[in-house]
């Protein structure tokens, strides 16, 4: 009898064996698959951003720069500017004209110069005078005597003849190298040069040319104010921008030199002030690109060659340019930490994944109280790692984060504990009091019970007062409270989360600065093509703030009333010009395309985004209170801003000369408002108006405009 052969297959062996057999599986591959491509994708996510990340980091940087640089270049032009001023003051000083005019005439001859020893010595005490005022010259007497014995004559002022010699010189004056034919050619106040002295220092030398006082002496000079101040500490102290620390940031002067960029101030890396020049044409040296692209943000190199993030400023009335820079190794410390801790946090879940995983695979035949227990063990990873996942994820935001319970902590993130002062795990289960302080607390834990109770979103803002490291020693911050969902483990929680919008706040004051720099240019070019009223929005504008506060408005409403006054002229683009300028009476025709400028320009200016309803107040103001305007609003229905606009329209004009006639009486063109009072003017506004010109001084100031 043959013995047949079977197949064994897995039914077929024993509990060890069929276990073998499962790592033959196909699913195992495919598992093993998909968690390789979920980590590919994930490392992909993280790359992504990163890269998002560094930008906005780079954005953030580049605004950062920016406001040093033109705040330091700023205040280094002003302490030039000061030095030259003190200059052109001696060199327009009547008494330095007379004596150095009467030299002229008697081409150089002192001794023939009537009361010349007076004159000198009155201009000895000016020049003592106004080097120790601008500091050419120390004040203290034992200063003095201890420079006089230890240093050269190299600072103070002196008063110079055509010929390049001193009539009158301060105590520690030396003339400096200046060729004397230069003197009489000089046009103007010029630097002459700023540099380093062996013995006394960064020395500043300025000059002034003092023209005759006299006719007849031809267009030159008659002599030359010199100046000689020490640059140190006072030019470098300006380097240093007030409240900001921070790590590897530098701010530099330097100047061209022909081919080469000279370091103007000490450098980080211990050289001294003038002691460096790197050619031109060196290959992405910072100093080159910011000189040949002034306010372009540059990722570069510094003198000692390290990258750097970093911005240029000119100086004004010099050659000078200040750089601001920062090690790009610590500017962007940050994103490189965060990238490192999220592929971290990637890589730990996917291990806790595939263990996960490869757990339930290996024990998925075995018992079923094991594989509960497994299970279980599972689900609590997954909840570690998902606790841990939100620590970290928190943890990297800029935001401090808290979970509160009945007063109690039950969550924070890492900025969170910093502003408590301790670690994260120690505040868990503290109540919110202990923690920071019954006054601190208070404001919060409000804010929480009034969030649980509404079933909403609370937003509040703070300021904390005497913080030296902002501007202003003023931050503020934005305090979200938001209900949590209830849960078994959590059955009234509130997520906090406080910003700080301090940065955010002074940026926003900027743009707003920006968009009236906008809306006064905008102004400034309707002016031109109509000269005869080209102060008309300025004074529109003004009263219509006047009135709006003296109603009792809101500073958005006042606002509102100021910028639709100032703008309510900007259609006049498109009404001809010579329309605007004809002298002489104007037709019905004529004087209704000027007034249809009004709706133009709330049409112009409808895509504008404005804090308050401008665009509706011009839309508006050609409307009556009686209702017979064009869109049929009276009373209460039509806005105050534009109420008060009409009034201040028909005054500003009544009272202005135009090209076809001159302008009325203060009281004339109130009397006509008060006899439209009712029907195309609001009552409030007049007599608000009425107020301003009899009690806050307003009729002198219009019984002036009425008159020019």
């Amino acid at each position: 009898m043959t013995n047949a052969v079977k197949t064994p297959n897995t039914s077929d062996l024993e509990p060890a064996q069929a276990e073998a057999a499962w790592w033959k599986d196909w699913r195992l591959p495919a598992l093993a698959g998909g968690i390789l491509l979920a980590g590919a994708l994930g490392v992909v996510a993280i790359m992504s951003f990163v890269e998002t990340e560094r930008a906005r980091d780079l954005r953030a940087w580049q605004d950062r720069l920016g406001l040093i640089a033109d705040s330091r270049a700023a205040d280094v032009a002003q302490w030039v500017s000061g030095q030259r001023r003190e200059i052109s003051a001696l060199a327009g000083n009547a008494s330095v004209q007379l004596l150095l005019t009467e030299l002229a005439l008697v081409e150089g001859d002192l001794a023939e110069v009537t009361d010349s020893a007076g004159q000198l010595q009155y201009l000895d005490s000016l020049l003592a005078l106004t080097a120790q005022r601008g500091g050419f010259e120390t004040t203290s007497l034992v200063e003095d005597l201890r420079a006089n014995i230890e240093l050269p004559n190299q600072v103070g002022l002196a008063v110079l003849d055509t010929r390049g010699r001193p009539l009158v010189s301060t105590a520690r004056f030396a003339t400096p190298s200046i060729a004397a034919p230069s003197v009489s050619e000089m046009p103007d106040i010029s630097f002459l040069e700023l540099q380093a002295d062996p013995a006394a220092g960064m020395l500043l030398t300025l000059a002034a040319p003092v023209p005759a006082l006299q006719a007849g002496l031809g267009e030159g000079a008659v002599g030359l104010v010199v100046g000689r101040r020490p640059a140190v500490p006072a030019l470098f102290e300006r380097l240093r921008q007030p409240g900001v620390r921070v790590e590897g940031l530098e701010v530099l002067l330097v100047r061209p030199q022909g081919a080469s960029i000279e370091y103007l101030s000490p450098l980080a890396d211990g050289t001294p002030a003038l002691g460096r020049r790197l050619d031109r044409a060196t290959s992405g040296l910072a100093a080159a690109d910011a000189l040949s692209q002034p306010g372009a943000f540059l990722e570069s190199e510094d003198y000692a060659g390290n990258p750097v993030l970093a911005t240029g400023r000119t100086v004004a009335g010099t050659d000078w340019l200040l750089v601001t820079k920062v090690d790009s190794a610590i500017a962007l410390a940050g994103i490189d930490a965060r990238a490192n801790r999220l592929l971290l946090v990637l890589l730990l879940g996917l291990g806790f994944a595939a263990a996960a995983l490869l757990v339930v695979w290996r024990h998925g035949a075995s018992r079923r109280a094991s594989d509960a227990a497994r299970l279980y063990a599972a689900a609590a990873a997954e909840l570690t790692r998902q606790r841990h996942l939100l620590q970290v994820v928190t943890d990297s935001q800029p935001t401090a984060i808290m979970i509160l319970d009945e007063g109690q902590v039950r969550f924070a993130n890492k900025r969170a504990a910093e502003r408590a002062e301790m670690a994260a795990e120690e505040m868990i289960g503290k109540s919110l009091t202990a923690l920071v302080g019954s006054a601190a607390a208070a404001r919060t834990l409000a804010l929480s019970e009034r969030a649980l109770e509404d079933g909403q979103s609370v937003s509040d803002v703070w300021r904390i007062e005497g913080d030296s490291a902002v501007e202003g020693g003023r931050r503020i911050y934005l305090a979200d409270h938001v209900p949590v969902p209830p849960s078994v483990d959590l059955p009234r929680g509130v997520l906090v989360v406080e910003r700080d919008v301090t940065a955010e706040l002074r940026e926003r004051a900027r743009r707003e600065s920006t968009l009236d720099a906008l809306i006064m240019t905008l102004v400034s070019v309707v002016d031109r093509r109509d000269p005869y009223a080209a102060d008309h929005s300025h004074l529109v504008g003004d009263l219509s703030q006047r009135l709006a506060r003296e109603m009792g408005l809101d500073e958005t409403e006042v606002e509102t009333a100021r910028v639709a006054g100032l703008l309510m002229n900007i259609g006049k683009i498109l009404v001809p010009e010579e329309l605007l300028t004809r002298e002489g009476a104007l037709s019905d025709a004529e004087r209704a395309k000027i007034r249809a400028c009004m709706n133009s320009s709330a049409e112009l200016l409808s895509g504008v985004a404005f804090d308050g309803p401008v665009v509706e107040t011009l839309q508006q103001v050609q409307e009556r209170i009686d209702g017979k305007g064009e869109q049929g609003l009276q009373g209460e229905s039509i806005l105050p801003t534009a109420r008060i606009l009409a009034v201040a329209n028909a005054f500003v004009a009544m009272v202005s000369a135009r090209a076809h006639r001159a302008g009325l009486p203060v009281d004339e063109a109130l009397g006509e408002l008060l006899a439209d009072m009712g029907a195309r003017y609001d009552r409030g506004v007049v007599a608000a108006l009425v107020s301003y010109l009899d009690n806050k001084g307003g009729r002198q100031h219009w019984e002036a405009t009425a008159a020019q």
